[in-house]
């Protein structure tokens, strides 16, 4: 009978212990700041490039006008979205362009959309 009173009070010392333990562990964490999480968005490219070809004016589009923009001249850009044969090289390089427009979405759709970030210090 003193034996089981032992086992029963070394027992319930050890699980008082374990109960302390724990309930410490979560008063640690609760003292702990949580950091916001982070969450990645997808763009979907095909919609972007369908919905978003110029002229629009979108604010969602303004990435995509902007990529437009550095890879293309105004003329060039001209040409593509708006009337092609008004320009004098027409003849010469809408052919030319255009492939490169092809490319330029090609590459878009298999590499994804760049985003753009700004550093704030």
């Amino acid at each position: 009978m003193k034996r089981i009173l032992v086992a029963l009070a070394l027992c319930t010392a050890a699980g008082l212990t374990f109960a302390q333990d724990d309930d410490d562990l979560t008063v640690a964490q609760e003292d702990n700041e949580m950091l916001e999480p982070i969450v990645v968005e997808h763009a979907n490219v095909d919609r972007i490039i369908f919905e978003c070809e110029p002229p629009n004016g979108a604010v969602e589009c303004a990435n995509f006008h902007e990529l437009i923009r550095q890879n293309f001249t105004p003329r060039e850009i001209g040409m593509l979205f708006g009337g092609s044969t008004a320009y004098a090289e027409y003849r010469t390089s809408y052919d030319f362009t255009r492939e490169r427009y092809i490319a330029f979405l090609q590459n878009l759709q298999d590499n994804g959309m760049p985003i753009a970030t700004s550093v704030r210090y």
